[in-house]
């Protein structure tokens, strides 16, 4: 009877060349979703709240007509026309905040009525302030999700919050609104920095090129390695 050595085989050139082509891939992508994880306010979440519910009412149902409280017409509905409404700090809320039924933004906003978030623009600027969100003096400071507050009657209280959009565009509710900035000259206007970081969208073109090599190179080397060891 003969012995037959069953001896493990090395790792070969082109299993090391796979391992290390899966490293560079996990290097160049797991950064940037470590960023994204570690990052408190989600900015780009926030904006995209607003562009879809900046002319419909709130993902809770919830729509300040009045100030003695809440109406429920139900999430998505069309904004009612027929008053100006007071929803604007509710609206920037649930863009900034974690609403249950639709989280944006991430920032854990308290409550004090049936709806989310704070109803009151001074009260909303007064929390983000404690968060440690920063004045600043030009619009080209801010970056998207960042917040617009004005004074209408210079008396020191704040009466409406819009979230930036950024290239010069705002969105706000009562009056549903989604337009170029053009700030009223008779209030006085602070312009909030909320903290965290702002990563521009990335390059779809560029992730793209990425995936498509990848997958050829994981290709290649399937072939070879089934030629190789079959």
């Amino acid at each position: 009877m003969i012995a037959v050595s069953h001896k493990p085989r090395g790792m070969g050139t082109i299993p090391r060349l796979a391992v290390v082509s899966l490293c560079f891939v996990l290097s160049t992508v797991a950064p940037t979703l470590s960023a994204q994880a570690a990052t408190t306010y989600d900015r780009l979440a926030a904006c995209r709240y607003a562009q879809d519910y900046w002319d419909k009412t709130c993902s809770d149902g919830y729509y300040f007509a009045h100030t003695d409280g809440p109406s429920l017409l139900g999430a998505g509905q069309p904004l009612p026309t027929e008053t100006e409404g007071f929803d604007c700090a509710h609206f920037v809320s649930c863009c900034i905040g974690s609403e249950s039924n639709e989280p944006a933004g991430g920032l854990d906003i308290p409550s004090r009525t049936s709806a989310y978030g704070e109803p009151g623009a001074q009260r909303l600027v007064n929390w983000l302030m404690r968060q440690g969100s920063t004045r600043v003096d030009e619009l080209s400071a801010l970056n998207p999700g960042d917040v617009v507050a004005y004074d209408h009657e210079h008396d020191g209280w704040i009466d409406h919050v819009a979230l930036y959009m950024g290239d010069g565009l705002v969105t706000a509710h009562s009056l549903g609104r989604f337009s170029e900035w053009t700030p009223d000259p008779d209030a006085e206007i602070i312009l909030l920095h909320l903290p965290g970081p702002y990563e521009p969208p990335p390059n779809a073109l560029g992730y793209v090129w990425l995936a498509t090599i990848a997958i050829v190179v994981t290709g290649l080397l399937a072939a070879v390695l089934l030629l190789k060891y079959p």
